[in-house]
């Protein structure tokens, strides 16, 4: 720059302030969007927890657990799945971390003598039930259920994926 265009230092300084604040704004947006991910996560999980555990139970990775005749042929060749062992181990991780998870959850509700919080989301997210099924049986307000099962699944997510579940 010439000299007779010099930045005045007040312009600086409101610059580099305009900077790291719209900088905070950015980290604070993308804080905020992975907390929304995990939780989102979480609830996918929920979801998904028969299934993941029926594909544990039923998914087979050795040769050894064929049981059907017509697939007799190929014993003998030492056949594995390795794709699929990879992903039933970790789906068996994920399924005894969410079971130790709902395991201390249900201590903290019963010790704060509140377990039906803890039975509406287990009925909710476990035994498949509808939040107006729930309501119906714990004879609770209609919104009672999704509320309490919103919070547990909070828990769920510090409980599943530590700091960033924060």
């Amino acid at each position: 720059m010439s000299e007779n265009k010099r930045v005045s230092p007040e312009l600086m300084e409101a610059v580099r302030v305009a900077v790291r604040k719209a900088y905070a704004e950015v980290r604070a947006e993308d804080k905020k969007a992975e907390k929304k991910k995990i939780l989102h996560n979480t609830r996918k999980l929920m979801e998904s927890y028969r299934d993941l555990k029926s594909f544990v139970e039923k998914t087979i990775t050795e040769e050894d657990e064929v049981k059907e005749t017509v697939y007799e042929i190929f014993k003998g060749e030492n056949a594995r799945l390795n794709s699929s062992r990879r992903a039933k181990m970790t789906t068996a991780m994920m399924i005894l971390n969410i079971d130790r998870a709902l395991e201390e959850i249900k201590r903290e509700h019963t010790k704060a003598g509140t377990l039906y919080k803890y039975e509406a989301f287990a009925m909710h997210y476990i035994d498949g039930l509808t939040y107006e099924e729930i309501a119906y049986k714990l004879r609770c307000g209609k919104n009672s259920p999704a509320t309490w099962s919103k919070v547990i699944l909070k828990r769920m997510s510090v409980k599943l994926f530590g700091v960033n579940g924060l």
